[in-house]
């Protein structure tokens, strides 16, 4: 195989996205809202239940946590995955 086969079969650049810190600052009945700690006016509301389950703790603990997650910009909004706690 010669090297320019090979640069033609190379793997595809990941899509464009950045890692974020979120706090989550309130907790108002199912509804988790999250803010980022770097840019506080951008802030988005989630599922309180599914967050704790994506960061693997227990609802009650969910106030005041700090986490990370991949953004990717799509067609119809932000999609996040890669939750970690901070």
């Amino acid at each position: 195989m010669d090297a320019q086969h090979e640069q033609n079969h190379e793997e595809p650049v990941v899509s464009a996205g950045r890692s974020m810190e979120y706090v989550v600052i309130e907790l108002r009945g199912a509804t988790a809202h999250c803010q980022a700690v770097d840019e506080p006016s951008r802030m988005f509301k989630t599922g309180a239940d599914v967050l704790a389950e994506q960061l693997g703790i227990a609802l009650p603990n969910l106030l005041g946590c700090h986490y990370t997650c991949w953004e990717t910009p799509g067609e119809y909004g932000v999609f996040r995955r890669a939750f970690e706690l901070v």
